[in-house]
Parts: structure tokens; sequence; C-alpha cells
């Protein structure tokens, strides 16, 4: 009977291990991805729409972003911003109100980065779902605004919330599917339900069609999910 209490508390341990760890490669797999996507390799991706954009907006963009991409993940209480980063931020709130569409849109979900950043999480999520929720903006960013919303929360959300958002950014052709897939298998893990998880990672751990960085923690998660492996 004591070796079964004992293995029983065991095993809750590791399970709450399991989703710590969880947790914390999803936090790896969004960190800075708002600054990489709104960056060089967005801009080439936004380039054509942007050719009609206001010069003016462009560069205040750009040069709020090199003030703000600089940021340490977030951080577990409200942090106050450097003099540089609050420059940036009153910018990027600016352009957000002020710029066009695209340049507009690229600025909200910059500062919603920024705002998690120094530990805003309702200033973020304000600033994301504002994004998810314009007709005019760009689907591939909507989508992304939905799916930061979601990470920042994956801890203490509505789990049905989350799951009704991430669903819709999952299947064949959809931009952000391995890191919604991501997501969802990190709900799993938090509700318990290890063996959904387990077929979510093992199902990212070979997919060629997803960020190598999602592939990789899903490998090792699929593996410290393996009941094989003790």
């Amino acid at each position: 009977m004591a070796d079964d209490v004992f293995r029983e508390v065991d095993d809750e341990l590791k399970a709450e291990r399991l989703r710590q760890a969880a947790r914390r490669y999803a936090g790896l797999g969004v960190a800075g991805l708002a600054v990489i996507l709104a960056g060089a390799g967005a801009w080439s991706w936004h380039v054509s729409s942007l050719k009609s954009a206001s010069l003016a907006a462009t560069g205040s963009y750009l040069a709020a972003l090199r003030e703000t991409d600089h940021l340490p993940p977030a951080p577990m209480t409200l942090t106050p911003l450097g003099e540089t980063a609050q420059t940036g931020l009153a910018a990027l709130q600016k352009l957000a109100a002020t710029a066009p569409t695209g340049v507009a849109t690229l600025a909200r979900v910059q500062e919603g980065a920024v705002q998690a950043a120094h530990g805003d999480v309702k200033g973020a999520l304000a600033a994301w779902n504002a994004v998810q929720t314009d007709q005019n903006a760009d689907p591939v960013l909507r989508d992304l605004a939905t799916l930061l919303w979601c990470q920042k929360q994956l801890d203490a959300g509505d789990p049905a919330t989350l799951r009704s958002r991430l669903s819709l950014l999952t299947g064949t052709g959809k931009a952000w599917n391995g890191l919604a897939t991501e997501a969802l298998a990190v709900l799993d893990m938090r509700e318990g339900h290890l063996d959904e998880a387990r077929k979510k990672f093992a199902a990212l751990a070979t997919a060629q069609d997803v960020p190598s960085g999602v592939r990789n923690r899903a490998q090792a998660l699929s593996q410290a999910l393996d009941p094989a492996a003790g």
C-alpha cells in the first residue's frame, strides 16, 4: 500500500515536471516571434503591400523596431521599460493608430510583444486582440496575433477558449500550424491528457512542414512522455 502511494506521488511529480517543461518549451517557441516576423523576414514578405505606404511611417516603424527588438523574455512581474524601449513603444502605439494598414498592423503586433516583455500581460493581450479583430489586417498577421494571444495564456487561460482559437490555426497549409499544434499539446499536458499530448508531439517530431525548433522541442517532449523511457 505504501509503495502504491509513493508511486502515485512520484508519478504526479513527474507529470508536473512535464507540464512545467512543456510550458518552458512553448515559451521558447514564441519568444521573439513577433520581433522576428516584424523584422527583416517580414519586411521581405510584406514589401509589396508596403510600396504605397508612407515612407515616413515605414521609417518610423523600423526605428521603433530597432528600439524594442532587444528586450529580454517576459518577466513574471511588471518591470519598467528603459528609456529607449519606452520611446519605441510610444512610436509603435502612434503608428498603430495612424499609419497605413500594413504598417499599423505590424506595429500593433510588436506593441504586444513589447508589453509582454516587460510584464504587462493585459496590455499585450489587448494589442494582439486588436489585430485579431481587425478585418482589414493581413490574415497571416491576424493569425499570428491569435497565436500569441493564446500562447500568453497557456498557463491559466480558459482551455475551451484557447482550444477554440488555436484549432483555427491548425491544418495543412496553415502558416502557424506547427506552433498552434504545439500549444494544443501543452494544453493537453496542463489538463493531464498525456496520451493526446504524446500523439501531437510525436506527429510534430516527424513533420517536415513545421519549423525546426518546433520539431526539436516535440522530439524532446515526445521522448519525455514515452512511458517506456521510465
